[in-house]
């Protein structure tokens, strides 16, 4: 068989994708011809021909040429594909964050709309409000109103709660707890400033930092008969509702309570 030929036989100062394209196209013009060498008459010149094909399909310049750009168009693929993973990823974070600011946009609202609106009804005299420490503070920093304070939260239905036939009893309707963090990001708010609903007004009344609470709210020092609503209409919490709240007072002003599953930042509200 034909000796396979050196590297540089192509003219190695070419480059290599020169030297692929004007390889297959030799190759090309060769393989169009063979088919006119058909016979025995033709026997010699086809022989021929098939030594040319070889002889230049097995060029060390042409196959390491054709090599390295099947190696390129490997890596660019690969390339273009980082590239809308990347974009996908980033478009993906784009709306969770979108979506978390809306959330935080609705919980802040349900919150202000609630207080408001039960500050337009008058008072009973009477305490709406049951209070259990689940876990003691520090016993020194308290809340004023006006303070800024942050608390963490999981809201529940009290046992009994009915709504549209449907059984909500125990049913947890909000909750600062961020599955995907693994952490609780707390609720920012201004105490006594008709940021909150009454009993949580209330409650901290009697807290201080760190220290974690069970309450029951009836639905006066709560979401009262309004309830509160979703952007389609549903209630998330239904009118006259009695409410459960494990809550932990975790920052008062500018001291923050020390809690590895607290995820610190812009929290919410």
């Amino acid at each position: 068989s034909p000796p396979r030929r050196h590297a540089g036989s192509l003219a190695s100062s070419r480059p290599q994708m020169g030297i692929v394209e004007e390889v297959e196209a030799q190759l090309a013009a060769l393989n169009a011809r063979l088919p006119e060498l058909e016979g025995k008459a033709n026997k010699k010149e086809r022989t021929a021909v098939n030594k040319q094909i070889y002889t230049l399909e097995n060029d060390d310049t042409y196959v390491a040429a054709k090599k390295s750009q099947i190696e390129g168009g490997r890596a660019a693929a690969a390339s273009e594909e980082d590239a809308a993973h990347a974009k996908r990823l980033e478009e993906e974070e784009s709306a969770r964050a979108a979506a978390e600011e809306a959330a935080e946009a609705r919980a802040a609202a349900k919150v202000e709309g609630a207080a408001g609106a039960g500050a337009a009804e008058e008072e009973d005299g009477e305490s709406h409000l049951e209070f259990k420490q689940l876990k003691k503070g520090d016993g020194e920093t308290a809340p004023s109103k006006g303070d800024y304070v942050y608390c963490c939260y999981t809201g529940t239905f009290a046992p009994g709660t009915e709504h549209g036939g449907k059984d909500l009893s125990g049913k947890q309707f909000d909750s600062t707890w961020d599955s995907k963090l693994k952490k609780h990001r707390p609720l920012h708010f201004q105490h006594g400033g008709g940021k909150a609903i009454r009993g949580w007004d209330e409650a901290l009344k009697r807290m201080t930092l760190g220290e974690k609470a069970e309450l029951t709210i009836g639905p006066r020092w709560a979401y009262r008969k309004g309830g509160i609503q979703d952007d389609a209409g549903g209630y998330v919490v239904p009118p006259n509702a009695t409410l459960c709240f494990q809550m932990q007072l975790v920052g008062v002003r500018d001291a923050k309570h020390d809690d590895a599953s607290i995820q610190w930042g812009k929290g919410r509200g």
